[in-house]
């Protein structure tokens, strides 16, 4: 699948250059619809923490965005971030941006050290390939990598369908239940997480602990 992340790359690459550090830039229709999936996600974060300090590494995390979120949500933890993302342009720009302690920015989607949750917001939804059963398999072969360097488990949101498939515009909707069964069947107890005002998606926590 290198050629298939060189396309994501390139695509990542090319709206960054365009539409600058903002959602368009990274796919997503608007600012709130951004907060709402990064809400989930530090729920299940509140959920499992209970005040404590932890570390993460953001998969897919383009321009940063949920670095901040996570500050403002979270003030008084002290926390590791680590981003990883494949689009260089976006990582750069996150280099020069954040230069703080306990907080680093890598070309990659795949964690080279451990951390105790692993978080993928959006990181899946644009497939440059038409085969829903291809990109079905790239996920469980990421998800799959990045359970090993998870300590507590692995938080991730996808668009879901009844039936898995890639739009016209290269956009992934995928079968909950088999994304699910997946995850309970190889990785570990996979609890899901919904937003009424995001009906199309949904975020799963993969527990590890």
């Amino acid at each position: 699948m290198k050629n298939v992340e060189a396309v994501i790359a390139q695509k990542y690459n090319r709206r960054f250059t365009k539409f600058g550090a903002v959602p368009e830039a990274s796919l997503w229709f608007s600012e709130d619809r951004q907060f709402m999936r990064f809400k989930l996600i530090a729920d299940v974060l509140d959920q499992k923490l209970n005040g404590k300090g932890f570390s993460i590494s953001d998969i897919g995390c383009g321009y940063g965005a949920l670095l901040p979120y996570l500050s403002k949500r979270f003030p008084n933890v002290d926390f590791v971030y680590r981003g990883f993302d494949i689009a260089e342009k976006p990582i750069n720009f996150c280099n020069k941006m954040y230069s703080l302690k306990n907080v680093t920015f890598k070309i990659g989607n795949i964690p080279d050290e451990e951390s105790d949750f692993s978080v993928m917001s959006g990181t899946y939804n644009y497939s440059p390939v038409l085969s829903a059963n291809v990109w079905q398999d790239y996920l469980f072969k990421n998800l799959t990598q990045i359970w090993k360097s998870s300590r507590l488990g692995i938080i991730f949101n996808v668009s879901v369908a009844d039936e898995a498939r890639i739009t016209n515009q290269n956009i992934s909707y995928f079968n909950k239940d088999n994304v699910k069964n997946f995850c309970e069947s190889n990785l570990g107890r996979t609890s899901l997480f919904l937003s009424e005002k995001l009906p199309k998606e949904v975020t799963f926590f993969i527990n590890k602990a």
